[in-house]
């Protein structure tokens, strides 16, 4: 990907101060201007990609944008809260993680081990860039297909409905051999509920939230 124009000043200090005021919070978030305090420039990259080009090489996949939103993000952190609190050096994988905003948000907020694994290597490239001009060296991101890419071990995995649902069996017989090894918790959205929810080997965790996050998050952990 060629360069973009606009790059964004981003002070580190600055954008950790705003995610812990941000996160006691309850107003509601503007995406576009944390996105930018943070360094995102999401459409900027998004008007350079070759949806053909895309659809080419992903065409069962779901390769469309589909960060979810901050508030979304924020609730899944206060829900999860407790765990990061039990389990030092928790360490989070970000299944589907498009440009970065779960691994941006934890890091700043809670210094947090965090990995992304994306479809578009374009998106994993800003995601990057973004983590190191935040100094968040435990924030990292990588380009490769969730179903077959090497999964690196984790405590919580983020399966944000990165995947078409007749495709969610094999990640969830990964989930669930990871799950052998050390309880793990879950985190899904909309579609995946549903699969997560049939899972005999997971139980539900309450989240309790607001608007679109309320509606839509869920949280699980091993039995």
């Amino acid at each position: 990907m060629g360069l973009i124009e606009g790059e964004l000043n981003v002070d580190p200090e600055a954008a950790r101060r705003l995610i812990q005021a941000v996160d006691r919070d309850d107003a509601s978030i503007v995406d576009a201007q944390l996105d930018a305090a943070l360094g995102l420039r999401i459409t900027a990259v998004e008007a350079r990609l070759d949806t053909l080009r895309l659809l080419d090489r992903h065409g069962v996949q779901r390769f469309d944008q589909g960060d979810l939103a901050y508030d979304v993000v924020r609730a899944f952190y206060r829900a999860l809260e407790p765990e990061i609190r039990a389990r030092p050096g928790l360490r989070l994988l970000d299944l589907g993680s498009g440009y970065g905003r779960f691994g941006l948000y934890g890091g700043l907020r809670h210094d947090l081990v965090a990995h992304g694994l994306e479809l578009v290597p374009e998106r994993v490239e800003e995601a990057a860039r973004a983590a190191r001009a935040l100094g968040l060296a435990r924030v990292t991101f990588a380009a490769g297909d969730l179903l077959t890419a090497p999964w690196p071990a984790a405590d919580v995995y983020c399966m944000m409905n990165a995947v078409l649902p007749r495709l969610l069996p094999p990640v969830l017989a990964r989930l669930e051999t990871e799950a052998r090894r050390r309880r793990i918790v879950v985190a899904s959205v909309s579609t995946s509920n549903r699969a997560f929810a049939q899972a005999p080997w997971l139980r539900e965790r309450p989240v309790e939230a607001e608007g679109v996050a309320g509606r839509e998050l869920r949280l699980w952990e091993s039995a």
